[in-house]
């Protein structure tokens, strides 16, 4: 359980309900941790771009940023 609430799809800035819709078709769900970082609007763009960076060049081996995803989740609280 967080102890910060997270802000649900009619509570999020406009510029950024279009990602409750993609993360809902990627996970089937909306999940908790992401919810907790829309209300920092700085930290959704930031990782969109890390996401975006690490997609164009693979000169980490896709194994060890999945790594780093899951550590960084669990870390977190992600519910994984």
């Amino acid at each position: 359980m967080a102890r910060i609430a997270g802000l649900e799809r009619s509570q999020a800035p406009w510029h950024l309900r279009w990602f409750y819709r993609a993360m809902r078709k990627m996970f089937g769900t909306d999940l908790t941790p992401v919810k907790i970082q829309m209300r920092l609007p700085g930290i959704i763009w930031g990782s969109i771009g890390m996401e975006a960076g690490l997609g164009r060049k693979r000169r980490v081996s896709l194994r060890y940023i999945q790594l780093g995803k899951v550590r960084a989740a669990t870390r977190v609280g992600c519910p994984f």
